[in-house]
C-alpha cells in the first residue's frame, strides 16, 4: 500500500513538475538569506516626503534625509502640494497656517529640490518627485492658455427665429438665414468645433450648454446637414429646406484650475512635462536615474475634460466612423434611435478615456523613459466614475501604463479593517508584467497621532496577501523645528517624521516591510485562473471575493485568479500546451469568462474562440453575450458575436439535441450544464467551479485557516501567510523541504512539523501569534530525519535548527519523524519568574510630569488618578530587578510582556536587547543574565494623542504641544462639528498607554533530537 501511495505521489509531483516547466519562463531569482536579514536598499519601504508650501531649509532637508535612512528608509516621493486643502485659516479643514515660503518651481523651490537629491545620493535614498503643485491632478504655476483642459459646450437655435426674408415673397430665399457667431469674451480660448443643421421633432432652445444625457422625452433629430464650411467670418449663411429646422453649434471653452493641463492632448502634456520634468532633471544632472529615479502622480481628482484638439480624427480612427453626425446626441438629442445614440455614446466616452490614458499617462511615461526616469502613478484610481474620461474607462489598463502601478489603502482607528483597491492594482501588474507593486501606504482620516507599528502591522499584512510589495508610508511631514512639536502636518495619514514619539524604535518595523517587500518580489504570482468580465473593470475598493457584482461563479478558498482587460486579452494571451500565458511567464490553468453585463466587444469573445480552438480550457457565467456595446460595424458587430456566442455558448437546440453535448456528473439538466469540444479546447458551462475543479482533480493551492500569498519561482515557491493561532496547512508543493522566514526577526528556521499528502502537497504545522505572519518557502532535498507529528503543538516548542530544538513548558513531549520513529521525553523546566513588585518608573519632565514615580502595580496611564500621567505622551522608563540562582543561569532565558502600549524597548543589565513592537512580546536576555540580581529595564511609548487631549482642556499659554490641528473643548458647538481628522477634543477618548502585566522572566531547555 505504501509502495502504491509514493508511486501516486510521485506521478501527481512529475504532472505538477510539467505543468510548471510550461508556465515558468521568467528568470529564477533566488533569495538569499543574508539580503533577508540586511534587506538591500531597493527593498526597503520609502516615504512620502511632505512639504508645506516650500516650509525647508537645507538643514532640515539634511537632518530628515540622514534620519530616514539610518532608520530603515529606502527612498522618498517629494511632495509639495499648493492648494489643496492648505488654508492659512481653514473652518472646514485643516488649517496650515503658513506662509508660502518657496514658490513652486521658483529658483528657491528648485535649489531645495537640488539639495535634497544631493542629499539623498548621500544617504544612498531614491527620489521621486510628484510633478505637480497639488495632489490630485497635473496642475503648474503657468497659464497653460490653449493647452489647458477643454470641456465640449453648444448652443442651439430655432430657425424660423433667425428668418431674415420672411416678407420676402421668394420662396426659393424664404428660408435663407444670416446667424453671427462671435467667439464669447467670456470664453477665452474659445474654438468652435462644428455647425450643424438639424431638423428635431420637438422645440429644442438654449445657449451655450454643456454635454447632457439623453432620456425617453429627448427630442428626435431627423435629419442632419453640416454647415461648418457655411460659417466665413464668424458668421453663418444658410438656406434651411422647410421644415423644423435648428442651427446647433458646438465649440469647447477652458476649463479647470489655472495652470492644468489639458490632459487628453499629448501636445499639450509633453509641454507641461517639458515645463516642470525637463527642468527637474537638468538641475538633478549626474543623479539624474541614479538618485532621481521616478517621478509620480496622485489619484485623480481634478477637471473633467471631454474634448480636446483634432479630438474628431482620433476618434476616427478608433471607431471607423465620423463623430459629427453623432453630436447632437451630446446636446441631449437622439439621432436615428435610442440604440444608436447608446452605442455613440459608449465610442465617445470610450474614446476620451483613451485619449487620457494614451496622450497623458503613457506619453508621459515615454517622455520619463527618454530621459532615464522611472514613471508611477496613482492613475486606476479610486475615481469619480461620472467624470467623463472615466466613465467607460478600464482600471487595468490605466495601471498599465506605469513602469509599476500605484495604489492606495486606509487604515481605521477602531477596527482593524483597511479600505485599498491593492488586490487590483496587483493585477494589472501581474498581467502587465511589472514587478514592483506600490501603494500609498497607512493613508488615514481619523485622529492624528493614534497610529503604531503593531496597529499598522494587520493592515499592512492584508495588502501583502493582496499583491503588494512596495510600500510608500503616507506621510513623513517636514514640519519646521521653530513650529514645536508634534508640529505642523497634512490633514490625511499616518504620521511618520522625527516628532513622531516612536520614531526612534521604528527601525525594527521598516525592517519587516522591507523583509517582506524582498520575499514578494521574486518569481511570479502563482494563480489558477484568468477571469474575464468586461472591457471596463472597475472598483473603488475591495479584496475581489467577487470579480463582479452580479459574477454567477466565485472561485473558492485556496485558489486565484487575475482579471484580464480587453488589452491583454486579445494582443497578449496565448495558448501553450493547453496552458494561458502571458509573455512575462505568468501561466493560468484556465480561463472563466463571466461577463458582467450581456455586452462585450466583438474582438474580446473572437479572441476567446481562438484560444479555446487552440486548446485552452474555458468555463462559462451564466450572462450570455448578446451584443457589442460599439457603434462600430453596426449592426453587423452583433451578428459577428451571436455567432461566436454560438460557438462558445451554443444554440438552444444543441443544447437540447446535440450528441457532442456531454452532461457532467449526475446532473440530468442537460439544457443548462454541458461541456463540449471546440477544436483542440474545452467548454463547460452551467457548472460550479467547486465543481469543474474537482471533476479536473485541482486541489487547493493552499488550505488552511491563514490567509496566503503565493509566489512561484524556476526552482522554488514562497507563500505568504497571516493570521492566528495554530493550524496544519496543506500547500500545493511536493518534495521540498519548506523553512520558515520569519520577517520580523529574520530567523529561517524548519517548522514543529510537515509531511508529503497523498494527492502530491505538503502538510505543515504552523503556530502564529496574534496578528502573525511567515513566510513559507519550499527550496531543497527535506532532511531524511524531518519531523512528521506531534504529539501536542501547543506545550511550548521552539525549532532553532533541524535537530535543535528549545522547550519552553515542563512536561512530556512525543514526536514523529518520517522513518516512522517515535521519540519522547520529559522536561523539567524551572519555573518562571513574575515581577510582581513595584516599578520605578521615570517620566521626561520636559513632558509634565515629575522624573520618578513608584507603580505598586502596573496599571494604565490613561486610567492613572494624576493628569500629568493621565495625558503623557512620550517615553517612560520602567526600572525592576530580579536575582537568578546557578540553575537560571546558562540556559534559554526569555523576557515576555504582557502588552506594552504601544512600543517598548528591553534592557538587562545596561545591555539593549531588542524593541518589542508586535507580538509575541518577548526577546532572548540569556546573554545578558547574571548570577545575583539582575536590573531590568523597559522603555515604554505611546503615542501623542492623550497629550493632544490633554492639552485640549487647557488655556493655549499652558499647553505642551504645538501643532497646526484644532485642540477644543468639544467637537460639537453651535456653529460646528469638527471632524475627527481636524483635530483634539478635551472629551476624546484616551489611548490605553504604559506597561501591563504579566512581565515574566521564563527559562527553557535546548533539547538535540537523536539522528
Amino acid at each position: 500500500m505504501r509502495k502504491n501511495i509514493v508511486s501516486v505521489v510521485f506521478f501527481l509531483t512529475t504532472i505538477f513538475v510539467l505543468f510548471i516547466s510550461v508556465c515558468y519562463t521568467a528568470e529564477s531569482e533566488t533569495p538569499t538569506a543574508s539580503e533577508f536579514v540586511n534587506v538591500p536598499n531597493d527593498a526597503k519601504p520609502w516615504v512620502y516626503y511632505w512639504w508645506l508650501k516650500g516650509n525647508v531649509t537645507k538643514e532640515q532637508i539634511t537632518h530628515d534625509l540622514e534620519e530616514m535612512q539610518q532608520k530603515g528608509i529606502g527612498g522618498i516621493l517629494l511632495f509639495d502640494s499648493r492648494g489643496y486643502y492648505d488654508e492659512f485659516d481653514s473652518k472646514d479643514h485643516v488649517p496650515v497656517p503658513l506662509k508660502i515660503k518657496y514658490e513652486f518651481m521658483s529658483p528657491q523651490w528648485r535649489e531645495m529640490v537640488k539639495h535634497t537629491i544631493n542629499e539623498a545620493a548621500r544617504c544612498h535614498l531614491k527620489v521621486s518627485i510628484n510633478i505637480a503643485n497639488t495632489g490630485g491632478h497635473l496642475r503648474g504655476v503657468w497659464d497653460m492658455k490653449e493647452n489647458g483642459p477643454k470641456e465640449l459646450i453648444w448652443s442651439v437655435y430655432p430657425v424660423n427665429h433667425l428668418n431674415n426674408n420672411s416678407n420676402n415673397n421668394n420662396n426659393n430665399n424664404n428660408n435663407k438665414i444670416t446667424l453671427k457667431l462671435p467667439i464669447p469674451d467670456e470664453k477665452p480660448y474659445y474654438q468652435d468645433v462644428a455647425v450643424l443643421g438639424v431638423r428635431l421633432t420637438l422645440q429644442k432652445t438654449g445657449v451655450f450648454q454643456k454635454v447632457v444625457p439623453i432620456n425617453e422625452t429627448s427630442p428626435v433629430v431627423t435629419e442632419i446637414i453640416d454647415l461648418t464650411n457655411n460659417v466665413k467670418n464668424h458668421q453663418l449663411e444658410w438656406n434651411a429646406p422647410d421644415g423644423n429646422w435648428y442651427v446647433l453649434r458646438f465649440g469647447y471653452e477652458i476649463v479647470g484650475d489655472f495652470g492644468s493641463v489639458d490632459i487628453l492632448n499629448a501636445k499639450a502634456c509633453t509641454q507641461y512635462f517639458h515645463l516642470i520634468g525637463s527642468e527637474l532633471i537638468k538641475d538633478a544632472g549626474e543623479h539624474t536615474g541614479k538618485t532621481l529615479t521616478h517621478f509620480y502622480n496622485v489619484s485623480w481628482e481634478g477637471s473633467s475634460p471631454n474634448w480636446t484638439q483634432e479630438f474628431d480624427k482620433i476618434f476616427w480612427d478608433q471607431n471607423g466612423y465620423d463623430l459629427k453626425q453623432y453630436l447632437p446626441v451630446l446636446a441631449g438629442m437622439i439621432v436615428e434611435n435610442a440604440e444608436v445614440s447608446k452605442r455613440f455614446l459608449y465610442d465617445y466616452y470610450k474614446t476620451i478615456a483613451y485619449c487620457f490614458q494614451k496622450n497623458c499617462y503613457a506619453n508621459i511615461g515615454r517622455l520619463c523613459h527618454e530621459n532615464g526616469i522611472i514613471w508611477h502613478s496613482e492613475n486606476g484610481g479610486p475615481w469619480n466614475r461620472q467624470q467623463p474620461m472615466f466613465r467607460e474607462a478600464d482600471m487595468l489598463s490605466f495601471f498599465g501604463e506605469n513602469d509599476f502601478a500605484q495604489g492606495e489603502f486606509w487604515v481605521n482607528e477602531t477596527n482593524y479593517g483597511t479600505r485599498s483597491n491593492m488586490r487590483y492594482v496587483s493585477m494589472a501588474s501581474h498581467i502587465y508584467g511589472q514587478k514592483e507593486v506600490a501603494v500609498e501606504a497607512f493613508t488615514h482620516m481619523v485622529r492624528h497621532w493614534t497610529m503604531y507599528p503593531a496597529r499598522l502591522k494587520p493592515a499592512a499584512d492584508v495588502n501583502f496577501i493582496d499583491g503588494a510589495n512596495k510600500f510608500i508610508w503616507h506621510t513623513f511631514t517636514a514640519s519646521p523645528p521653530e513650529l514645536g512639536k508634534p508640529g505642523y502636518e497634512y490633514f490625511a495619514g499616518t504620521h511618520i517624521n522625527t516628532n513622531v514619539t516612536w520614531w526612534n524604535y521604528v527601525t525594527p518595523f521598516m525592517n519587516y516591510l522591507g523583509r517582506c517587500q524582498y520575499l514578494l518580489r521574486q518569481g511570479l504570482f502563482a494563480a489558477d485562473a484568468c477571469v474575464y468580465v468586461s472591457d471596463k473593470n472597475y472598483t473603488a475598493w475591495g479584496r475581489s471575493e467577487k470579480w463582479n457584482p452580479n459574477s454567477s461563479l466565485v472561485l473558492p478558498a485556496g485558489y486565484t485568479y487575475d482579471l484580464l482587460d480587453t488589452e491583454i486579452l486579445v494582443h497578449r494571451l496565448t495558448c501553450q500546451d493547453g496552458k494561458l500565458v502571458l509573455p512575462n511567464g505568468m501561466c493560468y490553468r484556465f480561463l472563466v469568462l463571466d461577463p458582467l453585463e450581456e455586452v462585450l466587444p466583438v474582438e474580446a469573445l473572437k479572441k476567446i474562440v481562438q484560444l479555446t480552438s487552440e486548446g485552452a480550457t474555458i468555463i462559462l457565467g451564466n450572462k450570455r453575450t448578446i451584443q457589442t456595446p460599439s457603434l462600430k460595424n453596426y449592426p453587423s458587430c452583433d451578428q459577428e458575436i451571436a455567432d461566436l456566442a454560438n460557438q462558445l455558448w451554443g444554440t438552444q437546440a444543441s443544447e437540447n439535441q446535440s450528441p457532442e453535448l456531454q452532461p457532467l456528473g449526475t446532473n440530468t439538466d442537460t439544457n443548462k450544464t454541458f461541456r463540449h469540444s471546440l477544436g483542440h479546447g474545452t467548454i463547460f458551462k452551467g457548472i460550479s467551479l467547486q465543481q469543474f475543479l474537482q471533476e479536473q482533480q485541482i486541489d487547493p493551492d493552499f488550505s488552511g485557516s491563514f490567509e496566503y500569498h503565493h509566489r512561484k519561482l524556476k526552482d522554488k515557491d514562497i507563500y505568504f501567510i497571516s493570521g492566528n493561532g495554530n493550524a496544519d496547512c496543506i500547500f500545493r508543493v511536493s518534495g521540498r523541504e519548506p523553512k520558515l522566514w520569519d520577517a520580523v526577526t529574520g530567523k529561517i528556521t524548519v517548522p514543529l512539523a510537515y509531511s508529503f499528502t497523498q494527492d502530491g502537497r505538503t502538510k505543515v504545522t504552523i503556530n502564529l501569534a496574534a496578528f502573525g505572519s511567515v513566510f513559507v518557502v519550499f527550496d531543497g532535498t527535506p532532511d531524511k530525519n524531518y519531523i512528521t507529528e506531534i504529539a501536542d503543538t501547543k506545550i511550548g516548542l521552539e525549532v532553532n535548527e533541524q535537530s535543535i530544538w528549545t522547550q519552553w513548558k515542563s512536561g512530556s513531549y512525543r514526536l514523529t519523524t518520517a522513518s516512522g520513529k517515535q521519540t519522547e521525553w520529559t522536561a523539567d523546566l524551572p519555573p518562571a519568574i513574575e515581577l510582581q513588585k513595584s516599578w520605578e518608573v521615570r517620566f521626561d519632565p520636559v513632558r509634565g510630569k515629575q522624573e520618578k514615580v513608584i507603580f505598586d502595580q502596573l496599571t494604565l496611564w490613561n486610567e492613572h488618578s494624576d493628569p500629568a500621567i493621565r495625558y503623557y505622551s512620550g517615553t517612560a522608563i520602567y526600572r525592576n530587578t530580579f536575582s537568578l540562582n546557578e540553575k537560571q543561569i546558562g540556559i534559554p532565558t526569555r523576557l515576555s510582556i504582557g502588552a506594552a502600549h504601544h512600543i517598548a524597548k528591553v534592557k538587562l543589565n545596561g545591555e539593549e536587547l531588542g524593541i518589542l513592537w508586535t507580538a509575541p512580546r518577548s526577546v532572548d536576555i540569556a546573554s545578558a543574565c547574571r548570577l545575583g540580581e539582575n536590573v531590568l529595564e523597559i522603555e515604554v511609548t505611546n503615542c501623542w494623542a492623550n497629550r493632544l487631549i490633554g492639552d485640549a482642556g487647557l488655556p493655549p499659554e499652558k499647553r505642551l504641544t504645538r501643532t497646526n490641528l484644532y485642540l477644543i473643548p468639544e467637537r460639537k458647538t453651535n456653529e460646528r462639528t469638527y471632524k475627527l481628522y481636524q483635530g483634539f477634543s478635551a472629551k476624546d477618548t484616551l489611548l490605553p498607554s504604559g506597561l501591563l502585566s504579566p512581565v515574566l522572566i521564563e527559562f527553557g531547555k535546548t533539547q538535540k533530537l537523536p539522528q
